[in-house]
């Protein structure tokens, strides 16, 4: 899930193993939304080079990039991309599935989906059951600069309140401390 915090080295490690015991895919996650094209690039043909199955991608908002790094997987070989309506997802959301079905027919990528029926999806069925648009915040901001999992925020925000520290500080710091959802402080 948090695949800026891996080397390349440790991506490929670990996908192997996974191809070992069947399976048929292996994503790249980055569920902060805390890396830059450059890092996908180099995840995604590094895989590709070591792997004889498919290559995926999953990309966050965090930092605005889920567009451009799905895009520089597409172009580094993966061929299984995650999106969704709208962007819903955790923090500023992911690669939001109408711009890129819009993007990629506009480079002459085909994917067999009616684009205007995902729009109109996007805007009669989804949107009104939305609380608000998904977008930018300075708290989902602060989570892909840090490159923390966004269920840190709530811990975060609970602790402004609490003791009336600055979110987005402990979120760096926790950063720093390459903490992800599994470990311990």
């Amino acid at each position: 899930m948090m695949a800026h915090m891996a080397s390349v080295e440790k991506v490929v490690e670990q996908a192997k193993l996974m191809e070992s015991y069947g399976a048929d895919i292996v994503y790249v996650t980055d569920s902060a939304g805390a890396m830059v094209p450059a890092q996908v690039t180099e995840k995604i043909k590094a895989l590709k080079a070591a792997l004889h199955i498919e290559v995926g991608f999953h990309a966050h908002n965090n930092l605005g990039l889920a567009m451009g790094n799905t895009l520089a997987a597409i172009e580094a070989g993966a061929t299984r991309i995650d999106g969704s309506i709208r962007a819903l997802g955790a923090g500023a959301g992911n690669t939001q599935t109408e711009v890129l079905c819009a993007t990629l027919e506009k480079i002459g990528v085909k994917t067999g989906i009616n684009l205007y029926k995902m729009m109109d999806t996007a805007e009669d069925i989804v949107a009104p059951i939305m609380h608000g648009p998904q977008e930018i915040t300075k708290d989902s901001l602060t989570l892909g600069f840090a490159g923390v999992y966004s269920s840190f925020r709530l811990h975060a925000q609970r602790a402004r309140e609490k003791f009336g520290l600055d979110p987005c500080e402990i979120l760096i710091e926790l950063g720093n401390r390459k903490l992800s959802a599994d470990k311990r402080i």
